[in-house]
């Protein structure tokens, strides 16, 4: 694979001149009369994707047409950017390699007035670490561009969120969540492998003979997938091995498909021939007679049918299977497991940290957990969060907690939400209550639902009810496993049984084993014992004690009752499978309630209306049911269109750009004889972005003055980039805001740290805390400059620590959250109950405090 710090320079042309073939649809097979490509068949899905790619053509987006291998993903994309983009610039970026000279070229066509569609066929070999990430996105979104994505289900469920070990309470840690913030932020369109009715009457119309010969197998393939050819190279795969056949070019491919399961891809033809004879071992193969390697790997390559083959070229002596070959052999009932021989081989050949990742998660799905953590290890030590989470779940399944705290404690330092939440439960587990509190309210405040059943806890414990019944409720909205057996329980105790039933089977689902447990007790307690069974039998799995005593009881009674004489693994089956169907009826009914089914059905149908705030309501209500992709879809959608609320949303300051630091983080308390205070050349860069932040505004009041701001605003200091419910402020206002910037600068040159001491302070450290970062992220020559003559400290630009401990809260940050609308109010009941201060843009400049109350008599800009 080429290297990811390559600069590969892609190519552009116009949309409407670009060869499908070369940018990734699969040929037809071979016809004298025919072109390679057949007639594109309409497919369902299309008016989806012109809609989506009409509204990201507006203020540029990512579309992602999502289904199984030869489903038609490439060919739907290619005609709906030629329908829909044709005068666009085509960009093409070298897979697996950075995407900086891609938004360089979509900068210089910006520049000459062009727009560019960013072509991302096979999603998954741009995403990662220095290839399209947040960063990337938000930039090429800046300049208007359209990603057009395809990726196959197997690889989208590969990145998908994933949990494990949600038990109850506080000595509950979270495992793994993963979810990719570029996948978060796509408009995802399914496209079925199998053709619906109206497109195989489509079909019919067509005279090419190649789809009226799909259409004659419709009802086993589907169309795109016939045409494709890939049930003839499943045959022709398969029937390698038989005599008379091609054995070694048969277990050639079966190498390459085997570490393709196992995540490594694409391979070399040493890697290939060093495994293969393992596939040659067996009686049968070696009575064949086995080819010469070089006749059998040709033929392994060769392309008989015009259209796809066995082993495709991915670059200097590289080769990938057919993919259609990999999604449907592990999708048999019955497929082979991946040779122990070929998963420690594909460990050992993981190379980058895509690689790694990629065949770390194959091992740890396939319980291959040694492998998976040799995997994830090398990446997880250079601050990938993803295998970072998975490491740290790993050693919490080993019963290696403090080991497990390690990770956590890095998670958190790069402000993962999830590493807090356990930082939490590790300290509530030692006893240390105030500890597990302050973690939990940094997760909390990071934006992780989960943590508000665990402070909700806290005031429970308190006697702070009315506190706990306010967070109890946002857990519950956001569907945290945790509420619905906190409300399951009192739905019962008030005997209220159907109620208790709904929120017990809600948590089931979601993995809460006392959710699942107490489920059956409602089943045990109106004699139906074989549902209460199948949900002991689950609960058992997962580490309940409770539910294990009730199967131990319930099969005591049976026995007495009347003797066991079912097969055993006969029983098994029958119990899974009705289990199996219980949890899928439920989830064909839907998660969504009566009330909130209904509310989204009416958001819905006043945005189709023109009413553009509806669409915003309607992201609020994913995001408190915490269906979060669909809520960022809504925002982004709302911020295009111009909704200054949603658009305000993605200006939210963050340390996005910061590395994990290196100090050891050590949360034991030492005393608080000095606090703490920022090392002398992390406030001197601090200071020197406050200074430039204080520049760059007053430049832009210049323009600004007291006009309103838009969605179309930028490049006028720091107005643009301040919640919404600021924009309509005045002019001396905005002159206020400014000399917030300057007061907390001489703080820092009077040899002060730069505390806060009012709203405005405090989002103009927010601001410059980023500024600050970005520098020496980004310009560490600027950096030096800045300090120069300061000695250096372990702990310099450690950002991180400055956006906890300058601030008493971060209570101002929620005012860019769409679903907190209303929250800088004082009246608003969320603000009472949390003790907020001087959230309403009239009160920004007021001190918190009498004694915070800045001299009148200092300098000021204006």
């Amino acid at each position: 694979m080429p290297s990811s710090s390559a600069k590969p320079n892609p190519s552009h042309t116009l949309v409407r001149d670009a060869d499908p073939v070369l940018l990734g649809v699969r040929q037809a097979r071979k016809s004298a009369e025919h072109g390679p490509v057949p007639p594109y068949v309409e497919r369902d899905a299309d008016h989806e994707i012109d809609k989506a790619l009409q509204a990201a053509a507006v203020g540029g987006g990512l579309v992602l047409i999502r289904g199984d291998s030869t489903a038609g993903k490439s060919r739907a994309a290619f005609e709906a950017m030629s329908r829909a983009l044709s005068d666009r610039r085509l960009l093409i970026p070298g897979r697996g390699m950075s995407l900086d000279s891609c938004v360089e070229a979509a900068r210089a066509l910006s520049r000459r007035g062009h727009q560019c569609v960013v072509w991302l066929d096979d999603l998954e070999h741009y995403l990662g670490p220095s290839l399209l990430d947040q960063v990337v996105l938000r930039e090429l979104v800046c300049l208007r561009a359209v990603l057009l994505a395809t990726m196959r289900l197997s690889e989208y469920d590969r990145r998908t969120p994933r949990q494990t070990g949600t038990a109850k309470g506080d000595d509950a840690y979270s495992r793994i969540d993963l979810s990719d913030p570029v996948l978060k932020a796509a408009h995802i369109i399914d496209l079925r492998r199998r053709w619906s009715d109206a497109e195989l009457a489509r079909t019919g119309t067509q005279t090419d003979p190649r789809l009226l010969e799909a259409l004659r197998h419709h009802k086993r393939y589907g169309i795109a997938e016939y045409v494709s050819a890939g049930p003839p190279l499943w045959d022709r795969w398969h029937n390698a091995r038989y005599l008379g056949g091609n054995p070694r070019g048969h277990a050639l491919v079966s190498t390459a498909v085997d570490l393709a399961r196992c995540g490594l891809v694409p391979v070399s033809t040493e890697l290939i021939a060093s495994l293969h004879s393992r596939y040659l071992a067996d009686e049968e193969s070696a009575m064949l007679s086995p080819e010469p390697l070089e006749e059998a790997m040709a033929w392994a390559c060769q392309d008989p049918l015009g259209a796809s083959r066995l082993l495709m070229p991915a670059g200097q002596d590289l080769w990938r299977p057919f993919d259609y070959l990999v999604d449907t052999l592990s999708q048999l009932p019955d497929a082979p497991p991946v040779p122990d021989a070929v998963r420690e081989t594909a460990v050992e050949h993981a190379r980058s940290v895509q690689e790694r990742y990629s065949v770390g998660v194959s091992c740890y799905r396939a319980e291959r957990i040694d492998l998976a953590l040799r995997a994830f290890l090398p990446s997880a030590e250079t601050g990938h969060v993803d295998s970072m989470l998975y490491v740290g779940s790993i050693f919490l399944d080993q019963n290696r907690e403090a080991e497990a705290e390690t990770w956590w404690r890095r998670l958190a330092k790069a402000g993962n939400a999830r590493g807090m939440l356990n930082l939490g439960v590790r300290s509530h587990r030692k006893g240390q209550r105030k500890k597990a509190e302050k973690w939990w309210r940094r997760a909390f405040d990071a934006g992780l639902p989960d943590a508000a059943a665990r402070l909700a806890n806290v005031h429970e414990d308190r006697g702070e009810h009315e506190e706990a019944e306010r967070l109890w409720r946002i857990a519950l909205d956001a569907e945290v496993p945790e509420a619905y057996f906190r409300f399951g329980l009192l739905a019962y105790q008030r005997n209220e049984y159907e109620e208790a039933e709904r929120l017990y089977l809600e948590g089931a689902q979601r993995g809460h084993r006392e959710c699942t447990t107490n489920l059956a007790q409602v089943f045990l307690a109106r004699e139906d014992y074989e549902e209460a069974e199948k949900l002991y039998l689950i609960a058992a799995e997962a580490g309940d004690c409770v539910a294990m005593r009730a199967l131990g009881l319930l099969n005591e009674w049976r026995g007495r009752i009347h003797p066991v004489d079912e097969d055993p693994e006969e029983r098994s089956r029958r119990i899974g499978e009705s289990l199996q169907n219980l949890f899928h009826e439920a989830e064909r009914e839907g998660k969504w309630n009566g009330a909130a089914r209904s509310a989204r059905e009416w958001y819905q149908r006043a945005f189709d209306s023109g009413d553009l705030t509806s669409l915003r309501l309607l992201g609020n209500l994913y995001q408190r049911r915490a269906k979060y992709g669909k809520a960022h879809k809504c925002y982004r959608r709302a911020a295009k269109l111009g909704d200054p609320a949603s658009a305000a949303y993605f200006n939210k300051p963050v340390l996005a750009y910061v590395r994990a630091h290196d100090v050891p983080f050590d949360e034991e308390d030492k005393g608080d004889e000095t606090p703490w205070r920022p090392s002398p050349r992390t406030l001197r860069v601090l200071e020197a972005a406050l200074e430039i932040e204080a520049d760059m505004a007053a430049e832009g009041l210049k323009e600004l003055q007291d006009r309103p701001i838009t969605t179309s605003d930028w490049a006028i200091g720091c107005f643009d980039v301040l919640p919404s419910q600021t924009w309509n402020q005045t002019l001396v206002w905005r002159q206020q805001m400014i000399q917030t910037f300057d007061d907390l600068a001489k703080d820092i040159k009077e040899g002060h740290s730069p505390r806060p001491r009012s709203t405005g302070e405090e989002m103009a450290l927010h601001l410059a805390l980023e500024h600050a970062a970005a520098i020496t992220e980004d310009s560490p020559d600027l950096a030096e400059e800045f300090t120069e003559g300061l000695p250096e400290q372990p702990d310099d630009y450690d950002w991180f620590t400055c956006k906890d401990l300058l601030f008493e809260d971060h209570d101002v940050l929620m005012l860019y959250e769409p679903w907190m609308e209303g929250i800088e109010d004082p009246g608003d009941s969320v603000n009472q109950h949390m003790d907020m201060a001087n959230l309403h843009p009239d009160d920004w400049f007021k001190p918190f405090r009498s004694a915070d109350a800045r001299d009148p008599d200092r300098d000021f800009r204006y």
